[in-house]
């Protein structure tokens, strides 16, 4: 090599050294300071799903976690018994809630859910019992979380709320066999009595997420990338996510694992009607209003992408007559949803937060004021209080 390029080849050499001592020494730094469990929450200051061998996932009893986002900072509460909710009132009549992370509350405060605000509307003669999970729950964890838990509470109502794109998608994780199996068999394990629950549910130990691969640098540019997507979506005005699992819910001509997911509800709901009817208790299937399904401009791209047009009903019509067949009441809330955004003229994100698909604090007030007029019109509570 000539000597003149040597004074060259060696500053190379040297940045390329410094770049990766640097780059080294971010490395360690976000490992330390930020990349921790809690950082696939942003911020979490500690665990707050826990596992439980009877329907999968939990809450750890007693427990209080500040969970932060960009666009939220909330405090969330467990009772006794892990329900994000207050303490058991003897004496009340009971409504149990079964559903995901809408329900349970996810990015609020105990006082800013869903089921706090219906409880406030029912009056004191009412509780509420917040038996929402987040976590990849769907409608066999629900069932087999009301077989196993929540019916000896002996609610009066059980609803169990839908979210579309989520319970099909959620239903077909192979995780699910354990509770149902291909033959369409629910196979979750069966308890004795509460006892056996609230033994194991005092040793839980904390929920198995699959651990984020990858270097926390590019962990830290894939946060950067996500917060520069959800910035233009407020800019453009829509859900900026065309994936076909998405999508695949809302075509009319269903695939072979949609036609499966529709197969386990059914079954799931066949069961959960049994046990709700041996108790006495009445049993309600509310269809929220997917946050993708609410946004016109989503479904408009999102069919040019799938080259066929989707349906925004579809998956709420093959609910209903699934509740038909198997003799359950049925509230789809879409329509009053829909309603509600355009009546107030509301623009994207419509009722979700802006960094986060879930009902920000109006989505969750609303979801309360549409159950209280649902169980209302239908004289499923009695002595009303609320306003």
């Amino acid at each position: 090599m000539s000597t003149r390029f040597r004074p060259a080849a060696a500053r190379v050499t040297l940045a390329v050294g410094g770049l990766l001592v640097a780059l080294a020494a971010a490395e360690m730094a976000l490992r330390t300071f930020w990349c921790g469990a809690s950082a696939a929450y942003e911020y979490q200051s500690k665990p707050f799903l826990s596992t439980n061998p009877y329907w999968g996932t939990w809450h750890f009893p007693n427990n209080e976690v500040e969970h932060r986002k960009s666009c939220f900072t909330a405090h969330y509460k467990t009772n006794e018994l892990g329900m994000k909710g207050d303490p058991l009132r003897p004496g009340a009549k009971r409504i149990a809630l079964l559903g995901d992370s809408f329900i349970e509350g996810f990015g609020h405060d105990n006082d800013q859910t869903a089921a706090h605000s219906l409880e406030r509307l029912l009056g004191p003669r009412y509780q509420v019992l917040n038996f929402g999970v987040s976590g990849y729950f769907s409608t066999i964890d629900e069932v087999a979380l009301y077989d196993d838990f929540a019916k000896f509470f002996e609610p009066e109502v059980v609803l169990l709320f839908f979210v579309n794109y989520n319970d099909l998608e959620d239903l077909l994780a192979p995780a699910k066999q354990a509770l149902i199996d291909r033959d369409l068999n629910l196979v979750y394990p069966r308890v004795r009595d509460l006892g056996e629950v609230t033994a194991r549910i005092e040793q839980q130990s904390p929920a198995d997420f699959p651990a984020r691969a990858g270097s926390c640098l590019m962990r830290l540019l894939g946060s950067a990338r996500r917060t520069f997507v959800q910035r233009w979506q407020m800019v453009v005005r829509f859900h900026w996510d065309f994936r076909h699992e998405l999508a695949r819910a809302y075509l009319a001509t269903e695939d072979a694992e949609i036609r499966r997911a529709w197969a386990i509800v059914e079954a799931s709901l066949g069961r959960l009607r049994d046990v709700t009817r041996a108790q006495g208790a009445t049993l309600v299937v509310v269809d929220i209003g997917d946050p993708y399904q609410l946004d016109p401009s989503w479904v408009q791209l999102a069919s040019i992408r799938e080259g066929s047009p989707l349906s925004p009903t579809h998956p709420n019509q093959r609910l209903e007559a699934i509740c038909r067949k198997l003799g359950i009441r049925f509230y789809d809330m879409y329509p009053e949803m829909q309603a509600y955004i355009v009546g107030r003229g509301l623009r994207y994100p419509f009722l979700s937060f802006s960094c986060d698909r879930h009902y920000d604090r109006d989505g969750q007030q609303l979801i309360a004021k549409l159950v209280f007029g649902y169980l209302a019109r239908e004289a499923l509570v009695d002595n009303l209080q609320g306003g």
